[in-house]
């Protein structure tokens, strides 16, 4: 069931596409609005068609008149049980503010994870943290992939097990390698959870996830100034 909405909403794309290959039955993305509220929502196909637009990620747009419909979404980046639905009536319009939220962080309590307290299998997550100990990558015959584990500390020295597969291993594992004085701060964004016999680690899921590592930003800066 859908409802149409005639209301002007800015919003800033956080992934462009959930599902590569898929276009031809729409645009899956994960946006969030000005007050920073992160939602999934959907682009019709016929929009592409239509107004020949591409939707780029990491770029701002003013949009008017959609229909809101329940999402069936089956990893989650949030908790809404809605999203808004773009179609052809939809005004789509690419625009610039400097003082709009560029970036949006649901973290998640290290403890809390490890210790499977309200943990939700298919709610994806953000959660960030001091690197202190990582393995060299596995190559995993049976997928034909590499992953990595490594593990992590939060501001109470809270750990938690975290694992990274195939091409998001080599940009990560350059940085782990390199000798230097500085604390290695991660950041995953859109992680997985992954139960692991008794253990829960997270790791990226599939081409989703945001992996920073020691960025130059508020969020890190943040960290770093809580130790």
């Amino acid at each position: 069931m859908t409802s149409s909405y005639s209301v002007s909403s800015s919003l800033y794309v956080n992934i462009s596409d959930l599902e590569p290959g898929k276009s031809n039955s729409g645009l899956k993305m994960i946006v969030h609005d000005e007050i920073e509220d992160r939602i999934h929502a959907t682009i019709d196909f016929g929009v592409f068609k239509e107004k020949k637009m591409d939707i780029i990620e990491g770029d701002l747009y003013r949009t008017k008149t959609f229909m809101v419909a329940h999402d069936m979404t089956k990893y989650k980046s949030t908790t809404n049980r809605f999203k808004p639905r773009l179609t052809n009536q939809t005004s789509i319009c690419p625009f610039q503010d400097p003082d709009f939220p560029s970036s949006m962080h649901r973290f998640r309590d290290l403890f809390e994870i490890s210790n499977d307290i309200n943990v939700d299998n298919f709610q994806l997550l953000d959660v960030i943290g001091r690197v202190v100990s990582y393995q060299k990558p596995t190559f995993v015959p049976k997928l034909s992939t590499r992953w990595m584990d490594f593990r992590i500390a939060n501001t109470e020295n809270r750990e938690l097990g975290c694992s990274l597969w195939s091409e998001y291993i080599d940009p990560v594992l350059a940085i782990f390698e390199k000798e230097d004085a500085r604390p290695i701060i991660i950041c995953i964004q859109f992680g997985k959870i992954n139960r692991i016999y008794d253990e829960i680690k997270v790791s990226n899921s599939f081409h989703i996830t945001k992996v920073t590592v020691n960025g130059d930003c508020d969020v890190f800066n943040n960290f770093l100034n809580r130790n």
